[in-house]
Formats: C-alpha cells, structure tokens, sequence
C-alpha cells in the first residue's frame, strides 16, 4: 500500500462522524460515516452460447456445421482476477440498551471504487482453442460496487470507567448490491488468422467481430459482519463513536442474467429461437470498514 493511500485512509476516518444519543438503559439513535476498504475481487462469468460455426445469423448456410450443433452446449465460462478497492459508507441505526447489552436495528449504504481492468482467462476448452487462435482481444473488469444494506446488531459493552467503553459486536442481515461490470472480447482482423472456418467468405465475416458486454448487474445476498470499538461520552445523552468492522457474505453474488450488447458484432442470439444471456458470479464482496 502507497504511502499517499495510507494517509488518504487516514484523513478519510478522521473526518467521518458519528453520533450516539445514549440515555443508559433505553432506546438510543446512531448515525455514521467512514471508510470502506475491499480486498482484491475475482470475478467468473458464464452464458449460453453456441459455437460459431452454429451460429446462424454467422452461418445461415449451415457450412461446416459439426455434430456439436446438434445439441445445446455447455456454457462458455471465464474468470478474472481484480485489484481491491475504497470507497464510502454511511449509515444510521435505532438500538436499545439494557445494562452492556445493546440490540439494533442498521441500515448502511457503501460504495466501493475499483476501476480496474484484467485479462480474461477463458475456462472452456472451446472458446480457450478460439483464443489460441484467433481471439486477440479478451478483457474485462469492474467499475465499481453498490450495496445497500440492513443488518441486525448485537453489542457487549466493557465498563473501563466514565470517560471509555469499549464494545464488540457481531450482525447478520441482507445486503442488495450492484456491480457495473464489462467485458470486451475481439477477433484477429485478419482474416488469415482465423481458423474457425475454412470458408474465406466465412472468415472475412468473422474477422474483426467482437462481443461486448456492460450493465449494472444486481443481487440480494445474506451477510454477517464483526463489529469492535470504543465510545467516548461528550455528555449526559451524547457520545461519539470510534469503530470498525469487517463485512462477508453467507452467500455468493450472482447476477440476474443479461443480454450481451453485441455478440459477433451482431444482436444477442444465433438465431435459434432464444437469447444468449451471462452471467456474472463472485464471492469477493467482503470489505473492513473504519468510522469515527
């Protein structure tokens, strides 16, 4: 980590705020800003997609067709591996407090940044024959992360005096996140280098064509999150609150399925009565917050 990220990290925590309406025993209100920081993210998508030469929008002929297009094929599927990201959260709870207990109620919003990009390695073996050959454009990545979120929270609070009291936690909620996902994979514009048909006029009509996806992709997934900090009394009702904590998910995010934008500069189907749809999988949306 740079030395200008740490203190960025920094100055962001140190700015947040939080607010706690404390009244012993009884109903308390909090809200919160601070810092989320994610690790490094892999990525997996998948679709539904036919071979070229079983493409008939490509090979309305039916050329060189294979026994393989006589059969729905297995998904296509890759994978990519993404850097980490920071960005915001926010949030307010309503608790209640008996003794060094406290249950709340919180609702958090957090927007993470990763503007990255990566290769993609293709799992399949036969889109990974197509690559060796004739793909030379194939990557993908993220733009960034939205997730709204709403946990239920159970807190221990340490007596260590009047001015300090140190707490820990632990949540389990729902979370409803997007990611703004793309993906660009492009072939050779020569059309000498394309193996996939033996057909010239075939290939000059692949040559050059290329698959393009980018949406916002949604899911609702369970999480849980560890909690720890330290409120510090400013009154009678008041204090503010020093904490942080780290957020997983019980479940994998998986997006709704989408059409590509294009497929083989074309729209997203092989003419055989049904869309070509992906997905969109990954189980890296866990991130430690800090907030003061």
């Amino acid at each position: 980590m740079s030395k200008s990220m740490l203190s960025w990290m920094i100055s962001t925590a140190l700015l947040g705020f939080s607010g706690s309406v404390l009244a012993g025993d009884g109903l308390y209100f909090k809200v919160d800003w601070g810092l989320a920081v994610a690790p490094a993210i892999d990525v997996e998508g998948s679709d539904n997609d036919w071979s070229t030469q079983c493409d008939r929008i490509i090979n309305p002929d039916g050329l060189e067709v294979t026994d393989e297009c006589d059969t729905v094929p297995g998904p296509t599927a890759w994978r990519q591996e993404l850097g980490g990201g920071t960005g915001i959260r926010s949030g307010l709870a309503l608790g209640y407090a008996w003794g060094p207990l406290r249950l709340e109620g919180e609702y958090f919003q957090r927007t993470t940044t990763y503007d990255d990009r990566a290769d993609i390695n293709i799992v399949d073996d036969v889109t990974l024959e197509k690559q060796e050959q004739e793909i030379e454009l194939a990557v993908g990545g993220l733009n960034d992360l939205q997730a709204h979120n709403f946990f239920a929270n159970l807190y221990y609070d340490f007596a260590l005096g009047a001015s300090l009291a140190p707490y820990v936690g632990v949540g389990a909620g729902l979370t409803s996140a997007s990611l703004y996902y793309f993906t660009h994979w492009k072939r050779n514009d020569d059309p000498a280098r394309i193996k996939t048909f033996e057909d010239e006029t075939l290939k000059a009509k692949i040559a050059g064509s290329t698959t393009i996806g980018a949406a916002r992709l949604r899911d609702r997934m369970v999480g849980y999150q560890v909690l720890a900090g330290v409120n510090y009394p400013l009154g009678a009702r008041v204090a503010l609150d020093l904490g942080v904590r780290w957020v997983d998910g019980f479940e994998a995010f998986e997006s709704q399925e989408m059409e590509w934008d294009q497929l083989r500069s074309h729209e997203s189907t092989v003419g055989r009565g049904e869309p070509i749809l992906y997905t969109v999988t990954t189980d890296d949306t866990r991130f430690w917050g800090a907030n003061l």
